[in-house]
């Protein structure tokens, strides 16, 4: 789908700081109305969230507009909030080092190269992207669910990179065909606190929807571990179509959609592929990102999955 790239004029010239724009007109004129940007004061905001970071030196913080301006459009350019996000973002990561301590595309080669995941070509309807995931491609036997949550981690990182995105956000269509006993046992508590908080309040991204598709018997029980850890707005996002592909087709055109589920767009094998080249042609871009905090209490990472869940009752 063929859409307006034109740059409006006060895009178009680098702010004083170095900040250039690349919104599309349509995002500029969505950030302005949703997300209170007003290209007149976005360097100041950019500023004085910087000078907020300021009074914390012990957050590990890349000092780039291009990042910062992330945090303030996710919380409507409330600098007190995008702080708060940001705080949030890094102590997750500092939290989580069974996931963010190799954030390289080639530690999850095996899940990408087996089609468990891509971010879809193009956008929908609503200028969002949308990320697929296969659930029946990921062998609980060779990944962990680290590995698979460190796949939507990186694939997040990289579409965040782009300023429509930052504005129209995303949707995450779950295909659940193949979700087995051997899947659900690795989905304890601590693993459904790290997936409620990264949607909702510990990365700049907007989860506008999220759709699932074929969900077995054993989905309840397991929704069941994470539904306490979202959000009620997130929760409210959540669509259940059982094996009824034409129901998200109420959700998202076809030509955002491959035709395996009632799409016009790239066959999802096709579509799973190029995102993982993309991805693995960024393993040095991805490198500089893994996190490592040498101060981390370990005892704060000791496995709580060892609790009795529904399944094993």
């Amino acid at each position: 789908r063929s859409r307006n790239r034109t740059v409006a004029m006060d895009q178009a010239v680098a702010s004083s700081s170095g900040y250039c724009s690349n919104l599309s007109q349509a995002a500029l004129k969505k950030a302005r109305e949703e997300l209170n940007e007003d290209p007149a004061t976005r360097d100041a905001m950019i500023a004085a969230l910087r000078d907020r970071i300021k009074q914390r030196p012990d957050l590990c913080v890349q000092d780039d507009d291009h990042i910062l301006i992330r945090f303030l459009r996710a919380r409507y350019f409330n600098i007190e909030q995008a702080f708060k996000l940001l705080e949030k973002y890094h102590t997750w990561r500092a939290h989580s080092p069974e996931i963010c301590e190799n954030m390289r595309p080639s530690s999850v080669r095996g899940l990408l190269e087996n089609g468990y995941h891509a971010a879809l070509p193009g956008r929908d309807q609503n200028g969002r992207k949308v990320m697929f995931y296969r659930i029946g491609r990921w062998d609980p036997s060779q990944n962990s669910a680290y590995e698979v949550f460190r796949v939507s981690l990186i694939s997040s990182e990289k579409i965040i990179q782009d300023e429509d995105t930052q504005v129209h956000g995303i949707v995450m269509v779950a295909d659940l065909a193949g979700l087995s006993l051997a899947h659900a046992m690795q989905i304890g508590p601590r693993v459904a606190q790290k997936i409620g908080s990264i949607t909702t309040d510990a990365f700049p991204i907007r989860v506008k929807e999220i759709h699932l598709l074929n969900e077995p018997m054993l989905f309840d029980a397991l929704f069941a571990i994470i539904k306490p850890f979202m959000s009620e707005k997130m929760y409210n996002r959540v669509h259940l179509h059982g094996p009824d592909t034409e129901a998200l087709l109420q959700h998202l055109d076809r030509d955002a959609l491959p035709p395996e589920y009632g799409g016009t767009g790239l066959p999802l094998d096709e579509a799973c592929s190029q995102w993982t080249d993309t991805l693995l042609a960024s393993e040095d871009e991805f490198s500089a990102m893994s996190y490592c905090n040498p101060e981390h209490d370990s005892e704060e990472d000791v496995d709580n999955d060892e609790v009795e869940l529904p399944w094993s009752m």
